[in-house]
């Protein structure tokens, strides 16, 4: 004789199971500091005079970071306080039931951070007092669904990819030659602004109440690479000096996302970047009598874009666990 529990919804999916574990609401992360801003424009770039240009600015990023302890293993939902802002998950680690998050968030400001709720399995979430319910178990010491614990209610989702090409101007940006001697003027907008890819949502939610689970590895770097050079010569064709230069920008992004009204995006963020100029003649020195070289690193790998797969991502409402 068959035996056991489910339920399931009119499309035919599973929504509890004596066999599946449902997640639960374990807490919110706390928020415990952020790095203060960066890359809002190439490092180095505007303090080379006369270089710097319409191109220089750069979207910028913010990493908020979080804890919480808990004993199991936590998806995180990310509810932003600015739903403009782009955002994702970089890395999670742990240090026995301790867990830290690494947030990233689009732009400078570092004053409103996002809410990070936490789900783990029933098992790993303290033990409710209230004496009515709907307690399921797989056994006798594993439960898969526990109506007092605040379990998941997913309300939306699907799968969503970012575009290949990170940077706002047509076409990615390539490596040149046979610019002018010291040409550093950046012709590549490296910014994201329109850069993402849209899914429908069904919910009628209010999207500001709405918040997401989306891993995703996507990662990008593409670089602009200008070589310049010029030949002069004294009186009569004699004594020529041969004179060379190389300016080179660079981007590393980070797949992210951003609820809107009506949509869910996926697009990218600048994670870090650089700048590098060299300029030099025959006969030794730099250019200009030193100054002439500048770098700020350099690019992670080579300019492509990697780890570029659908990933599926969820949707919750999150005044149901306030």
């Amino acid at each position: 004789m068959s035996y056991g529990f489910s339920t399931i919804n009119t499309a035919g999916q599973v929504i509890i199971s004596d066999e599946m574990e449902n997640l639960h609401f374990v807490g919110k992360a706390t928020l415990s500091g952020n790095d203060g801003g960066d890359y809002g424009d190439f490092p180095e770039y505007g303090s080379v005079q006369g270089l710097e240009n319409q191109y220089d600015s750069l979207d910028g990023r913010v990493i908020f970071t979080y804890t919480i302890t808990t004993s199991g293993t936590p998806l995180v939902f990310i509810k932003p306080s600015d739903y403009t802002r782009w955002h994702a998950v970089l890395t999670q680690s742990y240090s026995g039931n301790n867990w830290t998050f690494k947030v990233i968030a689009s732009g400078l400001d570092t004053s409103n951070a996002p809410s990070l709720y936490c789900f783990v399995n029933a098992n790993n979430v303290p033990a409710s007092s209230d004496n009515w319910g709907l307690l399921v178990q797989k056994s006798s010491t594993v439960k898969t669904f526990d109506s007092r614990l605040s379990p998941l209610a997913v309300d939306d989702g699907g799968s969503i990819v970012p575009p290949a090409d990170p940077t706002d101007s047509a076409g990615l940006p390539t490596s040149t030659s046979g610019h002018s001697w010291n040409d550093a003027n950046l012709d590549h907008d490296f910014r994201s602004t329109t850069r993402y890819n849209s899914d429908s949502l069904t919910t009628n939610l209010t999207y500001t109440d709405l918040m997401f689970s989306a891993p995703s590895l996507a990662q990008a770097v593409y670089q602009r690479q200008k070589d310049g050079y010029k030949r002069s010569c004294g009186d009569y064709g004699c004594c020529c000096q041969d004179h060379y230069s190389t300016a080179l920008w660079w981007v590393f992004y980070r797949n992210t996302f951003r609820i809107r009204s009506g949509y869910f995006d996926a697009g990218w963020t600048n994670f870090a970047a650089g700048f590098a100029f060299s300029s030099n003649f025959e006969g030794g020195g730099w250019f200009g009598g030193g100054g002439g070289s500048f770098s700020t690193g350099s690019a992670p790998y080579s300019p492509k874009t990697i780890n570029l797969t659908s990933n599926a991502y969820i949707i919750a409402d999150s005044t149901r666990y306030d």
